[in-house]
């Protein structure tokens, strides 16, 4: 399958690093408030009140809830998580385990630290986020490159996005694997996984 990617954000690094493009202006939230969804390869960086996290991903949303996050590492993919109609799937592939809940802000918190449900998060990435948060947008040659979302319980999610497509990936790409050998708990598969610290 093609990667997936959201191509939204343009960089405000969390390191410190010179931000690419600029301050996205009306029209471009506007862009993105009109889209059916993004893909991005790129990298996602939490840091909160339990640490600080940084890796590369591979995403996707889709309105209304739809989203695809993919942690490749040198031997392929290291995690990959699915939610769609209220229901989300954390897997490592590598270890034929697996967490399967509902796509609640309580899981999201377990799993990265984050107090956003999935549909929240993709109406975030997407232009609007919801009350209580905020999200900046920088945009790079007409397209997002990065956007970075803070919640009140001092979280925040930067996602910096190369060769975005603003649009929704495939309907397939949103689609639950094949069940694995073994089913983990939400606390197993957030230990496992090591993003909270």
């Amino acid at each position: 399958m093609k990667a997936l990617g959201l191509g939204l954000l343009a960089a405000l690094t969390v390191s410190g690093c010179a931000a690419r493009g600029h301050v996205a202006t009306p029209a471009e939230i506007s862009l993105l408030e009109q889209t059916t969804g993004l893909s991005a390869s790129g990298r996602i960086s939490l840091s909160g009140p339990r640490g600080r996290f940084s890796t590369r991903v591979v995403f996707g949303v889709a309105r209304p809830d739809s989203l695809r996050i993919e942690m490749p590492d040198g031997a392929g993919l290291r995690f990959l998580l699915v939610s769609k109609g209220g229901s989300l799937r954390a897997d490592l592939p590598r270890d034929d385990a697996m967490f399967k809940g509902p796509g609640t802000r309580e899981v999201m918190d377990g799993l990265f630290g984050i107090d956003l449900e999935p549909k929240a998060l993709v109406a975030a990435i997407l232009g609007s986020p919801p009350n209580g948060f905020t999200a900046v947008w920088r945009f790079d040659r007409s397209l997002p490159a990065q956007v970075t979302i803070e919640g009140p319980n001092s979280t925040r999610l930067s996602l910096t996005l190369d060769d975005p497509e603003i649009k929704a990936p495939p309907a397939q790409a949103f689609d639950f694997p094949t069940p694995r050998q073994r089913l983990l708990t939400l606390e197993e598969m957030s230990d496992r996984l090591g993003l909270r610290r």
